[in-house]
């Protein structure tokens, strides 16, 4: 048994080498090269694990792949490795989703551990289903989730007890609740619903909230914004609160009341001082919050709902903006990556990103040539081998 660094990069080369390629040097080095790939390419995931580990790969097409760390082909620190289509029997335009390590497949143990996997879907079904029915792996695949006609699986996340999730859509919404809203069914059943959408809105994000973090959302133009999540588990509104909140509509009293109960939380100041106190440079018609009054509050509120609701305004998907193209949760620490439709890649720090409120429309990003916009985006995969490392376990 002996630890390796799996890496998968955007475009889908994945491959593993020895964890000591990567301590060749003390803490504050100038690091080591982790691939050499196509301009247009990146690390997506990074992680660390045994051999004797595994990863689930979860397609678009809801068909779950199991893969032994040891089966993964072994790579040169700059080669970029093997397609995953040379590793798994992929379908026609199949890719993957997403990807969670895991340390071992006993059924038993697993179950004991209360993991899930959390799926969702474009058109706002989700579905919860223990890790430990997942347990024993095919070499075609399993089926992780039926899916209706036209229908596709946009993300999976692994969730614990008491876990809180935000689904973000195209145009702009955004909802949170909590994993018990989702009851737990079998492998191969449809999902159920997380988010009601309105007309042609389809969900493109799903995140799992931390209290230190921040949700990123991106729309087409190259407009975008960064709004920390706040405190978990500070109470619910009810649907017709909804409006009043996330729109400015509605009962301005249902709005105060929200706000109350969240500002009572002893982290709520926290994230004020943050959004005060966030310096990045403005454009537009981007205004700064400069303090804690009742405004700054409410605009900070990502207030968790039942699922199942319309959610609340996250971002505005004007006619400057264009609709949403994903949203992820980030860090300070964190760097994303932007590809366009043209084949632009451009790498830009997260801290350089100015904190803003809800329901606003974000600052620019990245300056786009006439008729390109952003396709897609990323978070940089870390490879900096934090101290705290656990096998089966991603880096950051």
């Amino acid at each position: 048994e002996e630890e390796q660094v799996v890496t998968l990069s955007h475009l889908g080369y994945i491959k593993r080498l020895p964890l000591n390629t990567y301590r060749a040097q003390n803490r504050g080095g100038r690091g080591v090269s982790g691939g050499q790939s196509r301009e247009e390419d990146f690390i997506e995931h990074f992680f660390v694990a045994s051999t004797h580990a595994y990863l689930l790969l979860i397609t678009n097409r809801g068909q779950l792949y199991w893969l032994r760390v040891i089966d993964i082909p072994e790579g040169s620190r700059t080669s970029p490795g093997r397609h995953i289509k040379q590793v798994l029997e992929l379908k026609e335009e199949e890719h993957i989703s997403g990807v969670i390590p895991v340390r071992h497949l006993d059924a038993e143990a697993v179950a004991t551990e209360g993991l899930q996997l959390l799926m969702v879907t474009r058109r706002g079904l989700i579905k919860k289903t223990g890790l430990d029915q997942y347990c024993r792996p095919k070499k075609g695949g399993i089926i992780g989730i039926a899916l209706e006609e036209g229908d596709t699986l946009i993300g999976v996340k692994m969730v614990r007890p008491n876990d809180e999730v935000i689904l973000s859509t195209h145009r702009g919404m955004s909802i949170r609740f909590d994993e018990t809203d989702v009851r737990p069914t079998g492998r191969g059943t449809y999902g159920v619903k997380g988010i009601s959408l309105v007309s042609d809105d389809v969900v493109v994000g799903v995140v799992v909230t931390s209290p230190d973090g921040m949700l990123l959302s991106v729309c087409a133009k190259g407009y975008g914004k960064c709004t920390p999540f706040g405190p978990n588990h500070v109470g619910e509104v009810v649907e017709d609160e909804v409006d009043a909140i996330g729109t400015g509509n509605g009962s301005d009293g249902a709005a105060k009341l929200a706000v109350a109960d969240a500002a009572s939380h002893p982290d709520f100041s926290d994230v004020v001082v943050k959004l005060a106190e966030a310096d990045a440079p403005s454009t537009d018609d981007q205004t700064p919050l400069a303090d804690d009054t009742e405004e700054t509050r409410s605009s900070m509120v990502y207030r968790k709902q039942r699922r199942g609701g319309k959610g609340i305004r996250d971002i505005r998907t004007s006619d400057r903006n264009g609709p949403v193209v994903t949203s992820l949760a980030v860090s300070g620490d964190d760097d994303v990556m932007l590809i366009t439709s043209s084949g632009m890649v451009t790498r830009i720090h997260v801290n350089t990103i100015r904190i803003t409120g809800r329901n606003t429309q974000g600052v620019k990003l990245v300056n786009l040539k006439e008729g390109d916009t952003v396709k897609s985006l990323a978070r940089i995969a870390r490879d900096d081998t934090p101290e705290t490392e656990t096998n089966g376990e991603p880096i950051g």
